[in-house]
C-alpha cells in the first residue's frame, strides 16, 4: 500500500532496526516502545486486521512471534513476554502487527 509506513519498512525504503526477516515478514523494534525491547512482527503483505490475514499465514506468524518471544524474552533477560494484535480500534497503523513486548513481574 503506497502511504503505508510498514509497508515501506518491508520494502527497506524506511529505517528501522530490523530484528527478523524472511521472505514473508519482518520484525523490527517499536518507535514508542511500552518496554525497552518491544517489538513489532508484520507480514510483508498489507493486511490492514487480522481478519485480512490469510489462515495459512497466519498460523505461519504465530510460529514467527513464537521464537520471535523466546529470542526477545532472552536478549532483554526478562521473565516472560506479552504478545497482543490491535484491529481497527487503537491500531496506530492500518497494517496488521504483533506486539511482542518483554515483561517482568511487577
Amino acid at each position: 500500500m503506497a502511504d503505508c509506513v510498514f509497508c515501506s519498512i518491508a520494502a527497506g525504503e524506511t529505517d528501522a532496526h530490523i530484528v527478523f526477516s524472511d521472505d514473508e515478514a519482518i520484525a523490527f523494534l517499536d518507535n514508542r516502545p511500552l518496554f525497552p525491547g518491544h517489538t513489532l512482527l508484520i507480514p510483508r503483505e498489507h493486511h490492514e486486521a487480522i481478519w485480512d490475514v490469510p489462515e495459512a499465514l497466519a498460523g505461519r506468524l504465530f510460529v514467527k512471534a513464537r521464537m520471535l518471544s523466546v529470542a526477545i524474552r532472552d536478549a532483554m533477560a526478562a521473565e516472560g513476554t506479552f504478545v497482543a494484535a490491535n484491529s481497527i480500534v487503537s491500531q496506530s497503523v492500518p497494517h496488521f502487527h504483533l506486539h511482542i513486548v518483554p515483561r517482568r513481574r511487577k
